[in-house]
C-alpha cells in the first residue's frame, strides 16, 4: 500500500489516459504501420529472392567451376516470369513511380518558394527563358514518359540486383583473396559499412558513367542516329517541368543513359584487369566493395 502511495504521486502530474476512442485510433495506427513494413519487407525478400548468385561448384575432377552467364540469365528469367514475381515487380514500379511524382513536385515547387522566401525584387524571381518552351505536350510526349516512367521500376531491380547478386555474405571470412581474384561485393549489413565502401567509390562511378555517357551522347548526334532516337529531346528548348522533361526523351535513350548505371556500377564493383597471374590481377583495376547507401548516393546525386 505504501508502494502504491508513492507511485500515485509520481505520476499524478501526468496526463490522464486516453479514452477509448483515442486508444483505439493509436492501436489502428500502430497496426497500419506494422501491415506497411510486412509488406514492404515481404516484398523485397520476394524480389531478392529471384536475383541468382554467383556460385561455384566442384566438378569430378576436383576443379572449381562457376556458374556461366547464360545460365545465371536462364535462371533469372524463370524466377522473375511467376506471376507472384510480375506482381511484386508491378507494385514496385507502381511505387517507384509515385515517388518520383513526389521528387517531381518537390523539385518544381521548393525552389520557387524558397526564391520568394529570400527576395522580394519581382524581377529576380523569374528566371528567363532563352529558347522556346514546349507549351502542349503531344501523345507521342505523352507516350514516351510513360514509357520511361515505367521503365525506372525494372530499373530499380535491375541495379540494386545486381548489387545483391554479388553481396558479401557474414558468414564468408575469405573476402580479401576474393577481391583479389574475382573484384569487390556488394554490402548490405550496416555493420560492414565504412569510408571505403560508401565514398570512395563515388568519384570512380562518376567518372565511368560520364564516360560512356560522353561516348552515348556523341553517337546520338551522328546524323544518321539523331533524327530518329535523340531529335525528340532537343524538341524542348526551355525546360520547365522537373522530372517530366528530363524523361520526355525517346525510350532507347532513356534505357541507354538509366543501365548506363548498371554498367558504372558493375566496372566499379568488378574491375577491369587485363594480366593475371596464378588467379591474381596485377595489372588493371582489381575492383572494390560497394555498399547499398554508395549505390543509392550514385543515382540520387547523378540524377
Amino acid at each position: 500500500r505504501r508502494w502504491h502511495c508513492i507511485i500515485g504521486r509520481l505520476l499524478e502530474p501526468l496526463p490522464r489516459a486516453v479514452d477509448a476512442e483515442q486508444l483505439c485510433t493509436i492501436t489502428n495506427i500502430m497496426s497500419s504501420n506494422n501491415t506497411i513494413v510486412s509488406f514492404a519487407t515481404g516484398l523485397v525478400s520476394r524480389l531478392a529472392a529471384t536475383i541468382p548468385t554467383l556460385s561455384s561448384s566442384t566438378n569430378n575432377d576436383g576443379d572449381n567451376k562457376t556458374t556461366s552467364s547464360s545460365e545465371l540469365l536462364t535462371q533469372l528469367l524463370n524466377d522473375i516470369s511467376t506471376p507472384q514475381s510480375l506482381q511484386d515487380l508491378f507494385v514496385l514500379t507502381t511505387i517507384v513511380v509515385i515517388a518520383l511524382e513526389i521528387l517531381n513536385q518537390l523539385v518544381y515547387h521548393v525552389p520557387t518558394l524558397l526564391q520568394n522566401l529570400l527576395t522580394n525584387d519581382e524581377k529576380k524571381k523569374a528566371i528567363p527563358v532563352r529558347g522556346k518552351h514546349l507549351d502542349n505536350f503531344t501523345m507521342k510526349d505523352y507516350t514516351f514518359i510513360m514509357i520511361n516512367k515505367c521503365m525506372t521500376g525494372l530499373f530499380v531491380y535491375c541495379y540494386f540486383g545486381y548489387l545483391w547478386s554479388v553481396r558479401k555474405l557474414e558468414e564468408d571470412d575469405s573476402h580479401g583473396d576474393c577481391c583479389n581474384k574475382h573484384g569487390g561485393q556488394g554490402i548490405f549489413t550496416t555493420t560492414n559499412l565504412s569510408i571505403h565502401n560508401t565514398i570512395l567509390p563515388l568519384p570512380l562511378l562518376f567518372i565511368i558513367y560520364d564516360f560512356f555517357y560522353t561516348l552515348l551522347h556523341w553517337f546520338l548526334h551522328m546524323k544518321s542516329v539523331y533524327a530518329h532516337v535523340h531529335k525528340h529531346h532537343h524538341f524542348q528548348k526551355a525546360p520547365s517541368r522537373a522530372n517530366i522533361d528530363a524523361v520526355n526523351v525517346h525510350p532507347l535513350e532513356f534505357f541507354l543513359g538509366e543501365f548506363n548505371h548498371i554498367l558504372a556500377l558493375v566496372l566499379v564493383v568488378q574491375g577491369v584487369g587485363t594480366v593475371s597471374v596464378g588467379g591474381y590481377i596485377t595489372v588493371g583495376y582489381r575492383g572494390m566493395d560497394v555498399s547499398w547507401v554508395c549505390a543509392v548516393l550514385f543515382i540520387g546525386l547523378g540524377g
